[in-house]
């Protein structure tokens, strides 16, 4: 119970109800509503407050410990909550309430993650929670699927599926409280994960403002810029309300997250794979199949995107949604799955990197609680465009351009 390997499997648990079913959620695009708007402002909203609170959760998960976790699960069930009120202003706040708890439990998380297992088990420890973690988004993915499959014409989900994605979320809330402190997880060699004593804010600040001097965080910000900005592409563009029908949009969802769990374990174990070479080695074949996979991947969405645009599927412009009995949906819902394994691999990379970096809980949680920050400032752009109108290829030629330069700066 007090092996690293099992923490991280409690806290995959968690981010299983949480953050899993919000991304089951938000997958279907629009948050199931029949317009993005108070979806894609709620996600402003969040992409602000969680960049603040992802760069001082690490002084604050570092001071208090990961007892931080409860009120920050809980407030998943507030933000799904909000879209039963029909109310756009409560769901922005909510929203931004959400970016307070996402920003503390994703600090707190890569912490964890990246810290308390042994130097030749970090890539594992990224697929056991990757899997978990997204297991929860493909199982959240099967309820609006269930529910949708005979929904007609109807582009919103129904109330009982934001019903059962608050239950789900509230038990994960509960599920913080059988984490132990880091002090008392012991790895298998019988070293104690962090020896460290309650840190204090005046040593956090000093060592939160060092990261933004460290060459190694300045040069990876274009990667940590990427990591997220394609979600605003894939599922309030690709997978929004306008292109395809619901049916369609829920059966690619479960893919999306159920390919992650494939992505996660396969990139997970060849990151540890020490047959393959040195770290440094490893490193640049992760990085090569990376670029090379999203590179891929973005040329395809170019040449689909050619097919639609804005005005082309906007409500009352005659365009015909695409449905799973289409025979142009095969290749679609191929690309979008893929979606799901790039991302997989992409934050894998990410995360494996930041752990080669240090050992200790403390630096951990610093580095993730940077990374998370510079992931959400950029996601706040993204959103920005999308509720700006600006046009789908444009955003995806910019979100390309992104991935790229960050896989080869790094």
């Amino acid at each position: 119970y007090n092996s690293p390997m099992f923490q991280v499997f409690i806290v995959g648990m968690i981010c299983f109800c949480c953050p899993g079913m919000y991304n089951a959620l938000s997958g279907i695009g629009g948050a199931g509503q029949s317009s993005t708007e108070a979806a894609t402002n709620s996600g402003t909203a969040l992409a602000v407050t969680f960049t603040v609170c992802s760069l001082i959760g690490a002084p604050v998960y570092n001071i208090f410990g990961h007892r931080i976790l409860i009120p920050a699960a809980l407030a998943y069930v507030l933000y799904v909550g909000s879209f039963l009120s029909k109310s756009d202003a409560f769901t922005i706040v909510a929203g931004a309430v959400l970016g307070v708890g996402a920003g503390f439990l994703w600090t707190a998380q890569a912490g964890i993650m990246m810290s308390y297992p042994s130097e030749k088990d970090k890539g594992k420890a990224f697929s056991l929670f990757w899997m978990i973690f997204n297991l929860g988004a493909t199982l959240g993915a099967a309820i609006p699927l269930g529910n949708e499959w005979n929904s007609g014409e109807k582009t919103e989900v129904k109330i009982s599926t934001y019903i059962a994605f608050m239950v789900i979320m509230a038990f994960g809330a509960m599920l913080t409280l059988a984490l132990l402190p880091a002090s008392r997880v012991v790895r298998a060699d019988g070293a104690h994960v962090s020896l460290h004593k309650l840190s204090n804010w005046k040593r956090e600040a000093i060592e939160v403002l060092k990261l933004f001097k460290d060459w190694r965080m300045l040069i990876l910000i274009p990667l940590f810029a990427g990591s997220n900005w394609f979600y605003i592409y894939q599922f309030q563009v690709y997978n929004g309300p306008g292109f395809m029908h619901i049916r369609a949009r829920a059966l690619n969802n479960l893919l999306y997250w159920l390919f992650q769990i494939i992505g996660a374990g396969i990139f997970g174990w060849f990151l540890d794979a020490s047959k393959l070479g040195s770290r440094k080695q490893r490193a640049m074949y992760g990085n090569t199949i990376t670029l090379v996979i999203i590179a891929g991947l973005w040329i395809g969405a170019v040449v689909i995107q050619k097919g639609f645009t804005r005005e082309a599927v906007a409500p009352g412009a005659g365009w015909v949604q695409i449905d799973v009995y289409d025979k142009q949906y095969g290749g679609l819902v191929v690309e979008y799955a893929l979606f799901g394994l790039i991302d997989a691999v992409y934050q894998g990379f990410i995360y494996w990197l930041l752990g080669t970096m240090t050992n200790d809980t403390e630096r951990a949680a610093r580095y993730g609680g940077f990374y998370k920050t510079i992931q959400n400032a950029a996601n706040a752009v993204a959103n920005q465009l999308e509720a700006q109108h600006v046009p789908y290829m444009t955003q995806l030629i910019v979100v390309f351009v992104i991935n790229v330069v960050g896989l080869i700066l790094s």
